[in-house]
């Protein structure tokens, strides 16, 4: 205790001290939390199914059963679905009431920002556990969450990997 200090000078200056070292614990741990933690998107992505071809199929399969194999163990709460690349998807693709469904989709805002032509991707849902895909029908999508996220593409909820790799 320094001389001529008062009690609450003292209580003042051991806050300060306690505050400061508090927020050096727990910056670690918040950004660790932060790094390590998937997100999840509930909106739906998807906005209208697509057919792609069956070179397009095997094509995402493959990438979807690559990636799996890659990174299956650092997991540490798996997804059991992976939502991949399958094929891009122009105007003429989408067949009735395209705009209807943009308009009424949870994430085409993208496309009514830049008023341009329907730039699309096909997402294909690979069932982990089952080592292939659920379907040979894919979902139409504008808007795609970032790789690592958690999102919805029609009745699935998956594990966005783009390309794979």
């Amino acid at each position: 205790m320094r001389s001529g200090s008062t009690v609450s000078e003292i209580g003042s200056e051991f806050l300060k001290r306690l505050k400061i070292l508090l927020m050096g614990l727990s910056l670690p741990l918040w950004l660790w939390g932060c790094a390590n933690s998937e997100r999840t998107e509930n909106r739906n992505y998807a906005f209208d199914t697509y057919y792609p071809t069956p070179n397009e199929i095997q094509l995402a399969e493959h990438r979807a059963q690559k990636y799996w194999q890659k990174n299956s163990q650092r997991a540490k709460s798996p997804t059991p679905y992976l939502a991949v690349y399958a094929t891009s998807v122009v105007q003429g693709d989408v067949n009735q009431d395209l705009y209807a469904k943009l308009i009424n989709s949870q994430t085409t805002a993208s496309f009514f920002q830049t008023y341009s032509s329907l730039n699309a991707s096909c997402i294909m849902i690979y069932d982990t556990a089952k080592n292939r895909l659920v379907d040979n029908v894919g979902y139409v999508s504008i808007d795609l969450p970032s790789r690592g996220t958690v999102a919805r593409w029609g009745g699935y909820s998956a594990k966005y990997i783009g390309w794979g790799g």
